[in-house]
Order: structure tokens, then sequence, then C-alpha cells
């Protein structure tokens, strides 16, 4: 299963071995430059992990052209601190391919960042991350306040139980995109493992459909024993043994 579970993690994703916080693929920018209040003048691995400044400030930054293929990003509109920042805008729509002058807002991290294709930039989807930004001028999702949890998670197809951070027994309310049916894996009926793909457990379970995507509410639970597959609206979801972790999903 974990051979499994690490092909399915990789689909629709991007492996970041290459992109940990506060690391880049070329020097950063001198540390008083970061600081100082006037534009940095980024490279196009420029992250917001190298920002020295406090949550909630605004940062302007100068992106050089041609960046769309340098760097990695994750999320839409809100994106993680270590996504690429001039990439990430053209994603955005926030800068042109040809580059220019972007204004970044430093935001707490989120419980999950979806991934999209805009602008001939395709972001990927990731779990929990500790610090997010997004672009000012840009319209985005609501930043959520400090030490609280968005009501409503925006999940990509790949978010999985064991990212939830929560009790046994709490709900969590799960957004799932359109187009999750072939993405991940799941293992189980009715209850699923907890690392079994939220959304396409969920179009098993008949709660949201392939084509439309939908809200469903994610209970946590003890592991099991044993999971019995099924196939159900379309998807096959597979027998497994021992879990220590599960999640049954209600309306």
């Amino acid at each position: 299963m974990v051979a499994m579970l690490a092909l399915g993690a990789m689909t629709g994703c991007t492996v970041r071995m290459a992109s940990l916080p506060g690391v880049a693929s070329s020097a950063p920018p001198p540390a008083e430059a970061v600081a100082s209040g006037g534009p940095i003048e980024a490279g196009c691995s420029f992250n917001a992990t190298q920002i020295k400044r406090e949550m909630g400030e605004a940062v302007q930054v100068v992106c050089p052209a041609n960046c769309d293929g340098s760097g990695a990003t994750w999320g839409t509109d809100v994106y993680t601190a270590d996504s690429a920042i001039c990439r990430a805008a053209i994603h955005a729509g926030a800068a042109p391919v040809t580059g220019g002058l972007v204004t970044v807002r430093l935001e707490p991290g989120r419980p999950a960042y979806r991934g999209s294709s805009r602008h001939g930039v395709a972001s990927s989807d990731y779990g929990s991350y500790g610090s997010s930004y997004r672009f000012e001028g840009v319209i985005a999702q609501p930043a959520p306040v400090a030490a609280e949890i968005p009501r409503i998670i925006e999940a990509g197809c790949s978010f999985n139980a064991t990212q939830i951070k929560g009790e046994v027994g709490s709900a969590h309310r799960i957004a799932c995109p359109a187009g999750c049916g072939q993405s991940g894996a799941t293992w189980g009926t009715d209850s699923y493992t907890g690392d079994s793909a939220i959304c396409r457990a969920a179009i098993h379970a008949g709660l949201v459909s392939d084509q439309a995507g939908g809200e469903v509410t994610v209970i946590l639970e003890t592991g099991r024993p044993a999971y019995r597959g099924s196939s159900r609206h379309g998807i096959s979801s597979s027998d497994y043994g021992a879990y220590g972790s599960s999640y049954r999903l209600q309306r």
C-alpha cells in the first residue's frame, strides 16, 4: 500500500525535494534587501520564506521575464510560502510572463492548497503548510484569521484525512473540485483508511460527482483491523488490512 500511496499522492502533485522552506536553487538576496522597505529585485527562484517581515505585511517584488518555467508553485490564489513568487504571480494573473512589479501579502498557513492550471502555469495540490501568501490587486479567497481553522477546507484531489488536524470524532467540511475520480487511491467501503483520497472516496460513496465536485463532511475515526473494497459510482476501492486511522463521510 505504501508504494500505491506514494504513486497516488504524486498524481497531479510536484515532488517538493528542491523546495524546502528557506532554501532556493540560487543564492538568496542579502537579508538587508529583503527586510528593507523598497521593492525586492527577485530572481525566478525567490519565495516568501526568504522575506523577513511580519505576518499580514505587504512586500513589493520586481519579477524578471520568463519565470513561468522556473521553480514550483502549490495553491491557487493563496500559495504555500515556499512557492516561487514570480511563477505564482503569472499563475494568479498578477504579472505577465514579461515580468513586472507585484505586491505580496504574507498570510498564515492553511490546512490544504488546491492546485490548478492558469495562464500557462500549472500549480499543484498540497496539504497543510505553515505559512502562505497572496497577491494584492487579485481577487482571492479571504485569508483565514491566525489560530483559526477555515470552516471549509478547499482540498485538492490528493488530499486525505491524515492531513487533517483533529481529534477522533471531529467533523471537517471539505470542498472537492471536479475530476477527482482518477486521482489518488481509496481503500474501504463506507469507512475508509485515513490515507485514502477524500474526494475520490466521496465519489465512491455517492456524495459528490466526478463531473462537478462538491462538499462533503469527513468524520475522523479510529483504525480498523480490515477494510473491504467495492466498486461504486464508477470508482473501485480496494481491500486492505489493519490501518491506524479511518474516516467516514456524510453530506
